[in-house]
């Protein structure tokens, strides 16, 4: 069962260099309001590169509380009614049952929230396994149509197969950049940007990070949402998913996270 995300991070991507930012966080609270939400420390360098912050959420020092789930992010949720939902849900690997819905943060996170109107996208932590002490992240093929023969290449990629991950020491727009490639090496496209400080870290610490295919949506479906992975690892000392300096709160008296917690609770037997 996919856990509810306890916090949601939006991130950016400039028109000017494609690079992402991660601009802002919803938290889920345990009180009301439901919901905080609070700009990050990225948006500063966001804002370098023509980022505006958003004209109902103006401030950005401010803390936003609200009761409901924002219209920042209701507004990227396919509504229940459309006769492709289930299909929706299957594509996103949530199963395809009206009476069995996953929370919409859930929906989010697995989905990205991308729209074809903005450069916005949503993210979130990865989910701990305390027996076997690994982080999983879930998240879609990046770049897909920017990759040669990536669309071709995914004709011979089924759920379960395991991928390999290796620096595209060739990419002028972004020297961090990930490829995901079959076992072949055909190159199917890009890591997520916004997971690439998390497992670059973790893969420079001597880390193996395994990206298993989830699922391979095939067109007609969104190119955004082809290739579904999940990448796995082994929790190391000093890790601690999206902690940098840049997924920070700006918000004064916004609540601070410890996302590494749950594995220091749970230490290896």
């Amino acid at each position: 069962m996919t856990t509810t995300p306890q916090v949601l991070f939006v991130g950016w991507q400039s028109p000017e260099n494609r690079a992402i930012y991660p601009i802002a966080r919803l938290l889920l609270r345990t009180q009301g309001p439901r919901y905080e939400f609070t700009y990050v420390h990225g948006v500063l360098d966001a804002m370098k590169h023509g980022f505006i912050p958003f004209r109902e959420l103006p401030q950005l020092k401010q803390l936003y509380f609200f009761h409901h789930l924002p219209p920042l992010f209701t507004n990227r949720l396919m509504p229940h009614s459309r006769p492709d939902f289930a299909e929706h849900l299957e594509q996103l690997g949530l199963g395809s049952s009206r009476d069995r819905v996953p929370e919409p943060e859930v929906i989010l996170a697995r989905s990205g929230a991308l729209k074809a109107t903005d450069k916005l996208e949503v993210s979130a932590p990865p989910e701990f396994d305390v027996a076997t002490r690994t982080w999983t992240y879930h998240g879609f093929a990046r770049g897909v149509r920017h990759v040669p023969g990536a669309e071709d290449a995914m004709l011979g990629v089924h759920a379960g197969d395991l991928l390999e991950i290796e620096s595209d020491v060739a990419n002028d727009w972004d020297a961090r950049a990930l490829l995901m490639l079959r076992t072949d090496r055909a190159r199917l496209g890009f890591v997520p940007h916004i997971l690439i400080e998390d497992l670059g870290w973790l893969m420079d610490h001597g880390v193996e990070v395994r990206a298993e295919v989830v699922k391979i949506n095939l067109a007609p479906a969104p190119t955004q949402q082809r290739l579904l992975v999940a990448f796995k690892a082994e929790h190391r000392p000093g890790f601690a998913p999206m902690s940098t300096q840049r997924f920070q709160p700006m918000g004064d008296g916004a609540a601070r996270l410890d996302l590494a917690s749950v594995a220091d609770l749970h230490p290896a037997g």
